[in-house]
């Protein structure tokens, strides 16, 4: 079996380095992408070149410092992990966490379901 692990901490470099181009070696052509938020799920992307072009924009439109991952485990062709970016609004560094699940698919990411994380700083 694939270590999809291994798939999507290579894809996470990619990001780290800004290179699109190389994320994207690491998704299927159908690839699709979910932002999940209390009102239901939006779509952010359902293609590969949809994606490309998301990432493009966030780059362009996002300060970003760091990015690193929290947790990240393969359950058969499922993975689940947890993110924390930090990145720079209005002047001030901000802390951005999300909680993902991707499905898998011939040794690739195929699609994804993000839960941003509402954390006030306390723990449970």
């Amino acid at each position: 079996m694939t270590d999809y692990k291994e798939v999507y901490l290579a894809s996470t470099r990619a990001y780290q380095e800004r290179d699109i181009d190389k994320m994207m070696e690491y998704v299927t052509e159908a690839f699709s992408w979910y932002n999940i938020v209390p009102d239901g799920a939006s779509q952010l992307a359902s293609s590969k070149e949809q994606a490309k072009f998301g990432m493009k924009m966030v780059f362009d439109n996002l300060d970003y410092i760091s990015g690193h991952v929290d947790f990240a485990k393969q359950f058969g062709d499922l993975l689940v992990t947890v993110e924390t970016d930090t990145i720079r609004e209005d002047g001030e560094e901000k802390i951005m966490r999300r909680l993902s699940v991707y499905e898998c698919q011939d040794e690739k990411l195929h699609r994804c379901w993000s839960f941003p994380i509402k954390d006030d700083g306390k723990s449970a």
